[in-house]
C-alpha cells in the first residue's frame, strides 16, 4: 500500500532567519545527504558549499529514506491549492499554518490557503483545530472552563472597538475592577513578539493604550488582555514543553538574557527542585490531556506536535506555575534540544497517515 503524503513548506527563507535549519553534512543524520540531490535545490538554502535545510523539508528527508511505500509532495506556499491537497491521500501542516501566513505572506495567499484549508477534508490537523489554537481568545477561555490556570484574562474584538476616548474609559474601568495594577497586550494572530505590549499602571496611560489599539485593533481579529505578573518577562522561566501526538518528549527553558536551557532532570544545567519539576510535567501532561483530539480509525490521535508554555510567577497556584501559550506548529528550537526530534515526528506522521489511508476521515472531539 503506497501512501501519498503532502507536506505543506514554509518558506525556506524565514525558517534560515529563524535558525530552524539542519545541514546536509551532518554526521548525526546521514539520511540529510539527500539534500544534496539536485530534485531538492529549490527547498534548501545554500550556505557556502553547505546545505540548510528546514526542518519541514528534514521531516520528509528522513520518510523518504526509512519508508519506502511513503511518497512526499513538497508544497510550496505559492503550490497550495485543492487540487494539489486532493493529489495527496493526507497533507500536513508542520510550521506554515495561518499565522505564519498572515504574518509573511501577500494577503492574496493567506486568502488563498485560508479557503483551501476550509473546503480539504484531508488535512490534518483540521482547520477546525487550527482555528482554535490560533484564537488565543478561544482556547483561554476552553481551559479556564477545565479549571486550568491561565492568567486573568478577557479578549475585546473589532466590533468592541469604536476608537475612542469613552472605549477607552470603559477598558480602565473594567481593567480596575478586576484589581491589575499592569496589564500585557497581545493580539490574536499575533506571532512571537509582534503586538505584544506591557503597560505598567496603565491606569495613567490612557492615551498609550488608546494609540496602540487605534495600531492593532484594525490588523487583529481580537486583542488579549491579561493581567501583568511581576517579572515573567525578566526573572521568572518559561517552561516549554513539547509532546509529539500526545506524548511528553521534552522542554526547553527560556527566560529574557538567558540562552535556552535544558532542565538538569533531562540532562542539562537548568536546575528546578525535583518536586516542582514533577509538577510542571503532570500539569504539562493534564493541559495536554484536556486539549482536543481526534478520531482516525478508531484511534484517538492528537495532534503531530504542540507545545504548551508554562509560565511562572503568578500567585494562588501551585509553584505559580500556568498555561501562557499553546501552539501547534511551534519552533522546536532545534540548535538547543539532543531530542531526535524530526525522527519522531516524521513516524508519527507516517502512523497517521496510515491510519487516515484505511479511513479516509477525521473526526475532532472537542
Amino acid at each position: 500500500m503506497t501512501i501519498k503524503l503532502g507536506l505543506i513548506l514554509s518558506h525556506k527563507e524565514q525558517e534560515y532567519i529563524k535558525d530552524e535549519m539542519l545541514y546536509s553534512n551532518s554526521k548525526k543524520f546521514h539520511w540529510l545527504s539527500l539534500a544534496n540531490e539536485k530534485k531538492y535545490e529549490s527547498y534548501v538554502v545554500s550556505v557556502g558549499k553547505k546545505k540548510a535545510i528546514p526542518s519541514d523539508v528534514a521531516v520528509g528527508l528522513y520518510i523518504e529514506s526509512h519508508f519506502k511505500n511513503v511518497e512526499i509532495d513538497y508544497i510550496t506556499p505559492e503550490e497550495i491549492s485543492l487540487k494539489r491537497f486532493k493529489q495527496n491521500d493526507i497533507v500536513f501542516v508542520l510550521i506554515y499554518d495561518l499565522l505564519e501566513s498572515f504574518h509573511v505572506s501577500d494577503p492574496s495567499l493567506f486568502k488563498k490557503y485560508k479557503n483551501t484549508l476550509k473546503k480539504s477534508k484531508n488535512v490534518y490537523p483540521p482547520y477546525e483545530y487550527q482555528t482554535f489554537i490560533n484564537n488565543k481568545c478561544d482556547y483561554y477561555k476552553y481551559l479556564e472552563k477545565k479549571s486550568i490556570p491561565i492568567a486573568p484574562t478577557f479578549c475585546i474584538t473589532k466590533d468592541k472597538w469604536d476608537k475612542g476616548s469613552d472605549y477607552i474609559a470603559f477598558l480602565l474601568k473594567k481593567i480596575k475592577k478586576r484589581g491589575w495594577e499592569s496589564i500585557i497586550t497581545k493580539p490574536v494572530y499575533g506571532q512571537e513578539s509582534k503586538g505584544f505590549k506591557k503597560f505598567i499602571n496603565v491606569q495613567n496611560k490612557p492615551k498609550q493604550l488608546e494609540n496602540y489599539l487605534q495600531k492593532n485593533v484594525p490588523k487583529y481579529k481580537s486583542i488579549v488582555f491579561q493581567k501583568y505578573i511581576p517579572d515573567f518577562d525578566v526573572e521568572k522561566p518559561e517552561i516549554r514543553t513539547f509532546f509529539i501526538n500526545g506524548k511528553y518528549r521534552y522542554s526547553i527553558i527560556t527566560r529574557k538574557g538567558m540562552y535556552p536551557a535544558i532542565p538538569k532532570q533531562e540532562g542539562g544545567t537548568f536546575e528546578f527542585p525535583d518536586d516542582q519539576w514533577k509538577y510542571i510535567k503532570q500539569f504539562a501532561k493534564r493541559v495536554m490531556k484536556e486539549l482536543p483530539t481526534f478520531v482516525i480509525n478508531d484511534h484517538k490521535q492528537f495532534t503531530i506536535l504542540t507545545r504548551i508554555d508554562i509560565g511562572s510567577g503568578m500567585d494562588g497556584v501551585p509553584y505559580g506555575h500556568f498555561v501562557n501559550e499553546v501552539e501547534f506548529v511551534p519552533s522546536i528550537l532545534i540548535e538547543v534540544t539532543n531530542y531526535p526530534i524530526i525522527e519522531d515526528i516524521s513516524k508519527s506522521l507516517v502512523r497517521v497517515a496510515k491510519d487516515y489511508k484505511e479511513s479516509g476521515e477525521i473526526n475532532v472531539e472537542f
